[in-house]
């Protein structure tokens, strides 16, 4: 991949600019009564010219350069011991090691496929079956191993923390979630964000035939402080989507609400990779003066391009509010391509995608590019 990312304004003189090679080879052994291993390597190499920072190591970090999150690294990505099997006739999975965790939309705790680094977790997961319908998961983290690898100095922050998610579907028709998220970090520069989250999702799509369908989201979740957090967290998320999808082609409208009431009373997801634009400028709950929270309104065009066979298409216009003492910080518009050649498997893709940031009240206009290619066996 080559990324380039500028921003107007001091402390940057420049544009960063980042040409990497992610590399991963894994290997899972065959299953022996019902237990498997599983290991990956991962690494992450700078294949020319490149000036880019990442502020939090040492070796790369650059204070006049824009942020691209992607560190020279090599390292072990996965390793888990896995066993499956049924007890009374319900299916049970059980990893112990470290694995890659997505809940639900991945909002606060995801896997980031974007960055050349992972986001992985040491933990130990448990999966059941309880009817046909439903499923329910829990999850005990040990440590996080973040997207900007092992040597950065907030790198690999060790907790003990808990995830539990009960979900339930209907094909077609609605999924359903409840959840709770409780991170308690263990080591005094990452206490603020210990936080416990719970939370009900429900999602779409409704499909009326073959051909339309309609898009929905609908998402409440209250967090409060938790474990050695000093301070007083009381804040909720919202998050509701609409619209219309014909034959692969969707449109729809969302409203995302992350509360804020002061620089330490703010709703936080350190476990969830960016959202709310590809400029990854929102990535983290925002503080402006007075005004805490981000409130981002979106609409999105996303579909497969069928004349050009594997083309997929996204456009996505964000505009981004304060949620206290409301101030208007700017708006983002992102465009992405992603083609895959159906020749040879769908294993080959290449693709490009951009976001623009318009800046008011917050930042200054920046721009973000990237092109890239990847094939997976």
């Amino acid at each position: 991949r080559f990324e380039t990312f500028e921003r107007e304004g001091a402390p940057f003189t420049g544009a960063a600019y980042a040409p990497t090679l992610r590399i991963a080879l894994g290997y899972e052994t065959k299953s022996y009564h019902g237990f498997s291993a599983f290991a990956q390597g991962a690494a992450d190499v700078i294949t020319g010219p490149a000036d880019y920072s990442i502020p939090t190591v040492p070796s790369q970090n650059r204070p006049d350069r824009p942020t691209i999150n992607d560190p020279r690294t090599v390292q072990l990505a996965q390793g888990y011991l896995k066993w499956t099997g049924r007890v009374e006739g319900r299916k049970i999975t059980v990893k112990v090691g470290r694995q890659e965790i997505a809940l639900n939309d991945g909002r606060f705790v995801s896997v980031s496929y974007w960055r050349q680094i992972h986001e992985t977790l040491d933990a130990a997961r448990f999966d059941t079956d309880i009817t046909r319908h439903a499923t329910f998961t829990y999850a005990y983290i040990n440590r996080c191993y973040r997207t900007i690898g092992h040597d950065a100095t907030d790198g690999k922050p060790p907790m003990h923390s808990h995830l539990l998610n009960l979900a339930a579907q209907k094909t077609g028709r609605i999924n359903v979630s409840l959840y709770g998220v409780l991170l308690d970090y263990r080591s005094a520069a990452q206490y603020a964000l210990s936080t416990r989250t719970f939370g009900a999702r429900t999602t779409g799509p409704y499909d009326f035939n073959p051909r339309w369908s309609l898009l929905y989201t609908a998402e409440f979740a209250k967090q409060r402080n938790f474990g050695s957090n000093p301070n007083h967290v009381n804040e909720d998320y919202y998050l509701g989507e609409l619209g219309p999808a014909w034959r692969g082609w969707g449109l729809y409208g969302g409203y995302a609400l992350l509360g804020g009431r002061s620089s330490t009373d703010e709703l936080t997801t350190p476990l969830a990779n960016p959202f709310n634009g590809w400029t990854e400028l929102f990535a983290n709950n925002i503080n402006l003066g007075a005004s805490h929270g981000l409130e981002a309104r979106y609409v999105t065009a996303t579909g497969k391009v069928k004349p050009l066979g594997g083309l997929t298409a996204t456009l996505t216009y964000y505009d981004y509010h304060s949620d206290s003492n409301r101030i208007h910080y700017g708006s983002e518009l992102d465009w992405g391509l992603a083609y895959k050649i159906k020749k040879m498997g769908n294993h080959w893709e290449f693709g490009n995608r951009f976001g623009h940031y318009w800046a008011d009240h917050l930042f200054t206009p920046a721009f973000r590019a990237a092109v890239y290619t990847q094939f997976t066996l």
